[in-house]
């Protein structure tokens, strides 16, 4: 463990076995109790972009974490459980967007293509994720508890993992460093939205020969992730600068 300075990002998680090789990530709202010597860390996922950025931070800053069970329920439109499996298998293109996924907006835009690499490399995913469930994605859903049958099946396979032995990856902790990851994901995702409102809510009310989306933001400060939306004029604070221009990009087709 890297002495109390670990996990390295914000997130809503809780800490197990700092022995165990095993990260649990819940897909969506979901919540399951399990033992936590049968695990190291256990959190919660819902967006493809930021939030999975810093759950791969967290994972390749500890060698030992070995192995990767994703479950709950996938979300629609968002997609994150998708976004993590053709993560594995793909990695990101030149653009930083997640290959071969049907999340909405895929990019991590803040991890090097190294960073994206250590984790291909470094963890075993297990998916246990039920995706008969996709359901979209609401602001302030209640959080659901799950289901006798897929907690069960959880319990199962971490009993499973537990006598298994399992070696550090042959490689120093990955540190990232990113603004994005310091903020909880509640302000994050709340950045986010309001940074989309901000840029479809003038496409809704003035005439198309009359928008001109093809106008750019304008950087104020990277470090602060300041910008100005021309369409309004407004000020606006963003958790990513590259990912607002990236979701700029998906919402208005420019």
């Amino acid at each position: 463990m890297l002495e109390g300075k670990w996990p390295i990002t914000s997130g809503d998680y809780v800490l197990g076995n700092e022995r165990s090789p095993v990260a649990v990530l819940i897909i969506g709202r979901g919540a399951v109790d399990v033992p936590l010597d049968l695990f190291c860390i256990k959190g919660i996922l819902k967006t493809e972009n930021i939030g999975l950025e810093k759950v791969i931070a967290n994972i390749i800053s500890l060698p030992s974490i070995r192995v990767l069970i994703i479950c709950g329920r996938e979300e629609f439109g968002h997609f994150p459980g998708d976004a993590i499996r053709s993560l594995k298998e793909n990695g990101i293109d030149e653009h930083h967007r997640i290959i071969g996924t049907k999340a909405a907006i895929p990019f991590l835009c803040d991890l090097p293509p190294e960073a994206v690499e250590r984790f291909q490399e470094q963890v075993e995913i297990v998916d246990l994720l039920d995706s008969s469930q996709v359901r979209e994605l609401v602001e302030f859903d209640p959080i659901y508890e799950f289901d006798e049958a897929s907690g069960k099946r959880l319990l199962q396979v971490l009993e499973e993992l537990r006598p298994q032995e399992f070696s550090a990856f042959p490689a120093e902790p990955l540190i990232i460093r990113a603004k994005a990851f310091s903020g909880e994901s509640g302000r994050i995702a709340k950045q986010l939205h309001i940074a989309s409102d901000d840029f479809i809510s003038p496409m809704l009310r003035m005439p198309s020969d009359g928008l001109n989306t093809g106008m750019g933001m304008v950087l104020v400060s990277e470090e602060f992730g300041v910008v100005i939306e021309p369409l309004q004029g407004r000020v606006m604070t963003v958790p990513s600068v590259e990912l607002a221009l990236r979701l700029r990009t998906y919402l208005t087709g420019v």
